[in-house]
Parts: C-alpha cells; sequence; structure tokens
C-alpha cells in the first residue's frame, strides 16, 4: 500500500501494516508464499484488536491480509502453503467481512460488493501432493484450456459463489500467478517493483 492508501485507512488499521511476505508466513513450516514488500494490513492483528474491543474471548478465523489502494479498492489474501478446506475459507471471508463492519471500518455489505475483492493464493504442488486439485481430471483440464483461451483464471473453491453476493471479486492464484497478476502489477503502481 502506499503512504497516500495507508493514511486512507481507519486510524486504529494504519498500525497494523506488514509486508506482503511477512502476512504469507506459513508458521507451521516457517515458510512464505511471497517475498513482495508491499504493505498490507496483518489482519490476524486486526482480528486481536477487535477481539480486545468487542471482548471476546475465541479469536474469529481471518483471512491474512488486506491491501488497499488509493482509489478505494480493497483486496483480502489468504495464503494456503498445505490443504483447503472450502468450508473454513468461507468461514474467513464471513468472520473478516462481520469484524470490518461490526468494528466500524465499513457500513455495510454493500460496501464489501462494490470495493472488496479476494484472493486465495496456494501451493499447486502442495494441493497436488494431498490430491485437492486432480491433475488429470477431465473437468480440470477442460477448465484450464477455456483459461488459455480467453486468457481468464478459473476460480477454485467455488469462490465465485461469493462475487456480486458479498465480495466484488474473487480469485484463486498459484504462487506464481499471484506474483505476476498482483504483486508486479501494484509494485510498479508504487513504483517499488523489484528490477
Amino acid at each position: 500500500m502506499t503512504k497516500e492508501a495507508i493514511e486512507k485507512l481507519p486510524e486504529v488499521m494504519q498500525s497494523m501494516t506488514a509486508t506482503l511476505k511477512r502476512c504469507s508466513k506459513d508458521d507451521a513450516s516457517s515458510d512464505y508464499m511471497t517475498e513482495s514488500r508491499l504493505l498490507a494490513v496483518n489482519f490476524d492483528r486486526f482480528s486481536k484488536y477487535y477481539c480486545q474491543m468487542k471482548k471476546i474471548a475465541q479469536q474469529p478465523k481471518t483471512n491474512d491480509a488486506l491491501y488497499c489502494t488509493e482509489d478505494g479498492k480493497w483486496y483480502f489474501v489468504e495464503f494456503k502453503n498445505g490443504s483447503i478446506k472450502k468450508d473454513e475459507i468461507y468461514r474467513k471471508i464471513y468472520d473478516s467481512l462481520i469484524m470490518l463492519i461490526e468494528a466500524g471500518m465499513i457500513p455495510d455489505y454493500q460496501f464489501s460488493r462494490e470495493n472488496i475483492s479476494y484472493i486465495l493464493v496456494y501451493n499447486k504442488e502442495k494441493i497436488m501432493q494431498e490430491k485437492q486439485i486432480k491433475v488429470n481430471s477431465a473437468k480440470n483440464q477442460i477448465h484450464r484450456h477455456i483459461e488459455q483461451k480467453q486468457e481468464k483464471l478459473f476460480c477454485l473453491f467455488e469462490l465465485e459463489k461469493l462475487q456480486g453476493y458479498i465480495l466484488d471479486e474473487t480469485n484463486t492464484y498459484t504462487k506464481e500467478q499471484f506474483e505476476q497478476l498482483f504483486v508486479k502489477k501494484f509494485e510498479k503502481l508504487e513504483g517499488t517493483d523489484r528490477k
């Protein structure tokens, strides 16, 4: 996030920034899903703040990061270095939106429908090892073929169902796609691109 984008955030969120690299750390393996130095809100920190504010003992499930642009576009980013459970992903999305609304950071779900996108970044190799994405399945081959022809990405785990309902856009990216389609784009816009 640029300095200007950070300044437009609610004051409490301005002190919760970290690099996307830090937000992407898999605590179980100490691996990072990205090397990006782009700043984002570390949403785990926001969750802790929310629990203190609401005096809630059980910390809600949250997305890893919230990246915001100067023009008011917000991107939830969830990094998954291992297995992915669809219901866990949905819970993180809903809990994160509920916290934003209850803490007064956004006015309502209409705001999220118009301004908040969701990106799930996954480790393709680990997912394939766990056979969550069947490499040889006919359905997957058809989707990949369509992606290549249309230059559009296929959204996994039925996240497209949330698009237009509670989120503006939903995307699933491999680590490599995230670097190409998100990190490089915003590093260039921010003037922090790695040469």
